[in-house]
């Protein structure tokens, strides 16, 4: 056979087969069936994934390391790492220099 044929041939059987589906699913009764084999599939699903995060929790998180002090002299501003609960320490020691005029 060609490949024209073949095409026909497989053209046609799709027909067919997306008319047989197409039947099946108007089905009143099929459309209940696949409604329950939905929900029940979702309701498995639920609880599949509920089991899966009660016995496999997330890893606990590391405790941070000690923070850094950071300091600026001279009136400037320094901050370090997490600025959630860092210390920012801000002022001038005396021995600045003197600002160009």
């Amino acid at each position: 056979m060609t490949g024209c044929g073949l095409s026909l041939i497989f053209s046609i059987r799709g027909t067919v087969m997306r008319n047989k589906i197409w039947q099946l699913l108007q089905d009143e009764k099929n459309q209940r069936m696949l409604t329950l084999i939905g929900g029940g599939l979702a309701i498995v699903i639920g609880g599949l994934w509920t089991a899966f995060v009660y016995f496999f929790p997330t890893p606990e998180h590391k405790p941070n390391p000690p923070q850094k002090q950071i300091e600026a002299d001279c009136g400037s501003v320094a901050i370090g790492g997490d600025v959630s609960g860092a210390t920012i320490t801000s002022g001038s020691s005396g021995d600045c220099p003197k600002p160009r005029p």
